[in-house]
């Protein structure tokens, strides 16, 4: 999938929370608690779903070491704390 496929699908997956939160908000206002209390569950399963995604990009960052030009003779200077 490319970036633009995934960002589709997260927000097509975002929208279907929503809209089984809202059925279940729905149900329970009825009184159909049991019914609510489904919808509860695959909410919380689309949820789980949702954690599962991670960006990707077509160029992934490379990371660079990190190299300490200050030596012992020559340390990063640091301000002061005023006294109080």
């Amino acid at each position: 999938m490319n970036e633009r496929q995934t960002l589709l699908a997260f927000g097509a997956l975002i929208v279907a929370i929503c809209y089984l939160a809202t059925i279940a908000a729905v149900l329970a206002f009825y009184g159909k608690y049991a019914e609510a209390l489904g919808f509860g569950g695959l909410t919380t399963g689309l949820v789980g779903v949702l954690g599962t995604f991670k960006p990707r990009t077509s160029s992934p960052d490379n990371p660079q070491a990190v190299t300490v030009t200050n030596t012992a003779s020559d340390p990063v200077p640091v301000e002061a704390a005023p006294h109080a």
